[in-house]
Formats: C-alpha cells, structure tokens, sequence
C-alpha cells in the first residue's frame, strides 16, 4: 500500500511503499474510525522484539524531518531554522503524524499511543539511528558550496581546487536536505542568481560609502574596507568550508561611539542570518560557558557587542582551535566538538592583545568630529538591513561575486595569507582579490588606534632603553625595566587592564627573551638571553657592533 510523510517544511509527499497493514483495514478490525482526515498510514507493531520495531519507525521516518544532532534528535523549526529538541514524551505524539502503533490483542491488533518509556527506548536502539538523517546545519537562505569527485584534500603546494585533473567547483545549494554537507537550506529569502558584478560592485560601494573607514599610510582605506568585504563574504560562504577550519576572529574598532561598527558589523551578518543575536562581553565564568554552548549547539557565529576589553585567555584559545572542549552544563563530563562558531566583536579603541591580534582582522573606523552629529545623504538603520528585499540584494551581490570567481577558474593569490586561519584566507582572500584587487584585507595593519596597543608599547619601552646602552650592552633587572616603564609613562599602556600592572608588565618581560628589536639610533639588539629563560636579570645585547 501507498504510504505518507512530510518534508522538511512540513508538507504531505509521497514516500516509499508500507511495511505493514493500512489504517483503513486496522481500523475495521477493531472497529474503530480512521483518524484525520482517513489517509493510509503505515502501522508498527510493538508487540514484536524492540530492536525490530525501532528499525520499521526508523525506516518509516528516513525521510521525515526528523535529525540526528550530536546525541539526540532535532526537528527544525521552519520559520527561523532553529532546531526543537525530540524528547521521549514529545515523540509519542509528533511520530503519529507518520505512523501508528499497535499492540496485539485478542481481538486482533488495536492502535495505541507508544509509552513515554518505550519512545525513550526506540530513540536510543542502534537499529533507529541508523536510519535517521544526520544534521550538522540549517541556513535559512542558498549559500555556495564546494562540488566535484573524490575527497577535499590538503596540498602544500597550491589549494586542492587548482590540483591538475581536480573538478571541484562552487554551487549554490538548493531548498532541502543535502546528505553531502548534512545541511538543510529552508530558502525564507528568494535571491536573484544572475546580478552582473558592475550592479553588485555599485550596490556596495553605494552603501558603504559613507563610513569614516580609516586611511593608512600606503594603504588609503584598502585594508580596513577590504577586511569588511572579507566579513561578509566569509559569512556567505561559511558553507564551503568543513568542520574545524580556523576563521579569524572580526573586530570592529571605533573611535568613538556612533562611527558605525555595530551596524557593519550587522551588515557582515543580516543577509544570512537575519537580525543577529548579539550580546556584550560577559565576566570570564560565563564567557566560558558561552563558548561551551556556541561549539556544542555548532552556532555559526558569536557576537560580543559593544566591549571594552578582550582580554581572555579562553577566548583566545576558542577563535584558534580546531575543536572545543565543552563542559556540559548540569552534568560532570566534557564534550569534544569541532569548532565552525566565527566570533564577531565590536568596541571603542579597543586594546587588543597580540595573540588575539594575531587571531583577527581589524575593521578600523576613525571619525574625527562628532560621530553622532553626522548626517547623511541616506541614513542606513538595523531595520533596513534586516528587511528581506535588503537581504536579497546583498545576498544576490555577494553571489555575484562568488559565482564570478568561481567562473574566472577560481584564481588564487598565495601573497595572500593569514597565518592563524590559512585555508579560510586562500578561498575568502582569492575571492576578494578577484573582485576588487586594490582591497587588502589581510595587509599589516598600521594604524593606532587600540590594536596591539601593549605589545607596541612594550617593544617601544625596550627600544626607547636600549637608545640610552652603549655597544657593549648593559643588563637589567625586571624591577629597573618596571621602573622606567613607568618613568615613561608606558607602564599603564602595557599592562594597564590587569589588576596589578607591575606584575603583569614582569610576566610580559619574561615572554620576550630572545626578541630582536632595532632602537631609535637604528642598532639591532636581542633583549634577554634564549638560553637562560630564568632569573630576573635581562642583559640587552648588539647585534651588529
């Protein structure tokens, strides 16, 4: 007999032929009336072994919207693509929009609805599982993904998509479940395919002209605009890249409030998300268990809006590894989990870390009058940018510039690195490159505003030192460096966010044994001793006298 199901979106399609009796013959039989509106279903009987019936629900259901997440099973809630936890005493009704099942009476077989106790076995039988689809993400618009034959392969020499005999190659994903990436795309916003890249590149620039993007020497604005670009085309194609892979962490960096960080910021992530969830920066506890639940629930994105600081040893850890391990809250055990969360964060002069400078890239805004006394020829606002024509036409740019990338033989710069997350920057930077090749998201930022404003004035303190040695050296010990640290007044410029500066300046000394530095009359020196990483005596020693 015919059997029914529903897809993902929850309509009735047809699916594979039954594996029991039809409701209206079970119906007769235990003079019952078909329920709904009487179309045939597939019946179950729990009469028979639990392994057996766990494997006809599992079979019935393979096409139904029902996924393996992690260790438990999700539907997915169509609107916004979030996913609905299948509990035991939720799957005793939800699955009798599917099947039935049946106890053998005296009478003959009576329908019955399966036992919270029984549920919470059938989900956790082997012989179930295997027969439910596997979901590792939901994107609520098309986003480009890789094609072609065989494994993705790393190759030292040149990315795996330009190996000689190689056909991969970039799609956009269409509507439904793709067993490949284990995604399901619920297309809520209807994007044009075909935008030429001139429409696309006016469409940009034209909304994005407006922002006080800063200008480095050499540069103009081509980094800190070319890191945006970067942002946004790093969102859209965040489906091309698998599980694990490194993505720098995006900061965008004020001068004063009102320059316009939290609406690009927002711009990078509308048109695949909608409006963002966004939230500031927590104490260090909660920041951890923010993180724990961001890698176990595979969130795409974390956003730390408006924060003074990013001092954080365990955020610094996240946006770096390929995995996370995850405390499961309320339990006493940890999960591993591949990392696929991007953190976005937003802040005014925010003084960066080198290791988290290392991690990131920087959109710099600098506005030198009043920012919120600027007006505009059009004034750009959250809610136009979460509008879904807006969102279709940002979504139909950037696959305008994808797609053209894609076409032109997807072209490669190796000049193009980053050194924390390389193979996010060879495809993002490629595609940014090809698009527009005076953009320079991946050059070394020169601007002074926040960034690494302690390690600058840490190596400006060593130098400025070394200016008054003579050739022949001197040493020092760790409280004279703290003293003229403070002499100079680059004590709180270095260490001025810890609790106690002065320790905190002493551990940072210690770090920097073995560096080399050029001082202000242009003689190059090593600061301390690589082989005697002890003590608190730092010998400062020539190199070229």
């Amino acid at each position: 007999m015919s059997s029914q199901s529903k897809d993902e979106v929850g309509n009735v399609v047809e699916i594979h032929e039954g594996i029991s009796a039809g409701l209206k013959k079970l119906a007769k039989s235990t003079n019952q009336e078909p329920p709904g509106d009487g179309v045939e279903m597939l019946t179950v009987s729990m009469s028979q072994p639990l392994s057996h019936a766990a494997r006809e629900i599992g079979q019935v259901l393979a096409d139904a919207p029902l996924y393996r997440f992690g260790d438990g099973f999700v539907t997915i809630e169509p609107e916004s693509g979030e996913f609905q936890p299948m509990p035991a005493n939720r799957f005793c009704s939800w699955v009798e929009s599917y099947l039935f099942t049946t106890m053998t009476r005296r009478t003959g077989e009576e329908v019955v609805t399966m036992k919270k106790d029984y549920a919470a076995q059938v989900l956790a039988s082997d012989n179930f599982r295997l027969q439910i689809r596997e979901i590792k993400s939901v994107n609520t618009v098309r986003l480009p993904v890789w094609r072609g034959t065989g494994e993705i392969k790393p190759n030292r020499s040149k990315p795996f998509w330009l190996v000689e005999g190689s056909d991969w190659h970039v799609e956009l994903l269409p509507p439904g479940y793709d067993e490949r990436t284990k995604t399901l795309t619920l297309e809520r916003v209807e994007y044009a395919d075909d935008m030429s890249r001139e429409d696309a590149e006016t469409f940009l620039l034209e909304v994005l002209k407006g922002f006080p993007w800063v200008k480095e020497e050499g540069l103009g604005n081509a980094r800190t605009l070319g890191v945006h670009f970067a942002a946004m085309i790093g969102v859209f194609c965040r489906s091309m890249f698998k599980d694990g892979t490194i993505r720098p962490m995006m900061i965008y960096n004020g001068n004063q409030p009102g320059s316009g960080k939290s609406l690009l910021m927002r711009m990078a992530l509308a048109p695949v998300y909608g409006a963002p969830a966004e939230d500031s920066k927590p104490g260090n506890e909660e920041l951890r268990k923010k993180l724990d639940i961001a890698a176990m629930d595979r969130k795409p994105y974390l956003v730390l809006d408006d924060v003074s600081s990013l001092h954080s040893h365990d955020l610094n850890r996240f946006t770096s590894s390929p995995v996370h391990e995850a405390r499961v809250l309320g339990q006493s055990r940890n999960v591993v989990c591949e990392n696929v969360t991007q953190v976005f964060a937003t802040g005014n002069q925010l003084t960066l870390a080198e290791d988290l400078v290392r991690r990131s890239l920087v959109v710099d805004l600098f506005e030198p009058g009043k920012a919120v006394e600027r007006t505009f020829e059009k004034e750009l606002t959250p809610d136009w940018l979460f509008m879904p024509e807006t969102r279709a036409k940002f979504l139909a740019a950037l696959w305008s510039i994808v797609s053209g990338w894609n076409e032109a033989g997807r072209p490669y710069d190796p000049e193009v690195r980053h050194t924390s997350a390389p193979v996010w920057a060879s495809v993002i930077g490629g595609i940014v490159h090809h698009f527009q090749p005076k953009l320079k998201p991946f050059a070394k930022r020169n601007f002074d505003l926040g960034g690494d404003e302690s390690g600058a004035a840490l190596e400006a303190l060593l130098c400025a030192i070394a200016s008054d040695v003579p050739d022949t050296g001197a040493e020092y010990k760790n409280s004279e460096l703290i003293e003229l640290a403070d002499e100079k007044g680059l004590l709180e410029a270095i260490a001025g966010h810890a609790k106690d500066p002065r320790k905190a300046l002493g551990h940072r000394l210690k770090r920097m044994r073995g560096r080399q530095f050029t001082d202000e009359q242009g003689r190059r020196f090593e600061f301390g001793h690589r082989s005697k990483s002890f003590g608190a005596v730092y010998p400062i020693r020539f190199l070229d006298v």
